[in-house]
C-alpha cells in the first residue's frame, strides 16, 4: 500500500520538477545574457572607449571588441533562441548605448528586454 501511494506521489511529482528544472535554465541562461550587456557597458565607461556586443546564434558565443577583446560562450538549451537586435551593440564611454532589444524564447515562454539609450542598462518589458 505504501508503495502504491509513493509511486502514485512520484508520478504527480516529476512532471512540476521537470518543468521548474526547464523554466530555472530559461532564467538563467536570460540573466547570463543581460549580464552581457551590464558588463559590455561597465567595460566601455571604466576603460573611456566604446566596446561593441555581438552574438553569433551558430557558436553560441557574446563577442566583445573595442574598449576590451572578449568573448563568452553562451550554452543555450536545445530549443531556447536568443536574438540581438540590432546585431551588434554599442555601449559609449559616457554611458549611452544604441537602442536594441534582447529576445529570448524557449517554448511558450518569452523574455524581452530593451536597452535604454540614454543609460545603456536592459530594461526587463
Amino acid at each position: 500500500m505504501v508503495l502504491a501511494v509513493l509511486g502514485i506521489m512520484a508520478g504527480m511529482v516529476a512532471p512540476a520538477t521537470a518543468r521548474f528544472l526547464d523554466r530555472l535554465s530559461f532564467r538563467r541562461q536570460t540573466a547570463a545574457l543581460v549580464a552581457g550587456t551590464r558588463y559590455a557597458r561597465l567595460m566601455a565607461v571604466g576603460k573611456g572607449r566604446p566596446v561593441e556586443m555581438h552574438f553569433d546564434r551558430q557558436a553560441q558565443l557574446l563577442y566583445f571588441s573595442g574598449a576590451v577583446e572578449e568573448k563568452k560562450e553562451i550554452d543555450l538549451p536545445e530549443g531556447m533562441l536568443f536574438e540581438l537586435r540590432p546585431e551588434t551593440l554599442v555601449f559609449y564611454p559616457d554611458g549611452l548605448a544604441t537602442p536594441g532589444r534582447l529576445v529570448s524564447r524557449s517554448g511558450h515562454r518569452s523574455q524581452e528586454f530593451l536597452i535604454d539609450p540614454l543609460t545603456g542598462i536592459p530594461v526587463r518589458q
